[in-house]
């Protein structure tokens, strides 16, 4: 992490978006090891230096912002800030959608993982029919994909 930081400070278009996905990956270790104030910081972190790229390069770092996104909306649900996980979530499975959209075979699989991530959000947040709206849409992309899948197999 160090390292990527240092570089990141003299290169920063080569390198930012190493140390965002370096400290995504951190935020996802953080959090299984229940330190979830330390992976929240990274997550953050990770955010806004996707947020920043993805104004330059949306079509580069669009995938990159929603996989933060969803990983900052999670940690913040882990430590019962379910309103502020709630944001993150829902901007996570807008982005999702759109890439989606434009692009079903590639991103489909993300969208209905935001997907169940915002309805551990909504559940938590005592909306359980909102809950159950995203994981039937989560089941329904998981549904229309599985023929798909299966009918590549060599």
């Amino acid at each position: 992490m160090v390292i990527y930081r240092r570089l990141a400070e003299t290169r920063p278009e080569a390198f930012l978006p190493d140390l965002a996905l370096s400290l995504n990956n951190l935020s996802s270790r953080l959090s299984a090891l229940t330190r979830d104030e330390a992976a929240l910081s990274a997550s953050q972190e990770a955010v806004v230096i996707y947020r920043r790229l993805s104004e330059t390069s949306p079509e580069v770092f669009h995938p990159d912002l929603a996989m933060s996104l969803n990983n900052l909306g999670t940690c913040l649900s882990y430590l019962g800030r379910h309103e502020e996980a709630l944001g993150a979530s829902d901007e996570a499975v807008n982005i999702r959608r759109q890439l989606g959209e434009a692009r079903p075979a590639v991103f489909l699989t993300d969208l209905a993982r935001s997907l169940d991530a915002l309805s551990d959000i909504l559940s938590a947040l005592g909306r359980p029919e909102d809950a159950l709206r995203a994981r039937q849409e989560a089941a329904a992309i998981r549904a229309r994909s599985l023929p798909a899948r299966a009918g590549s197999r060599p």
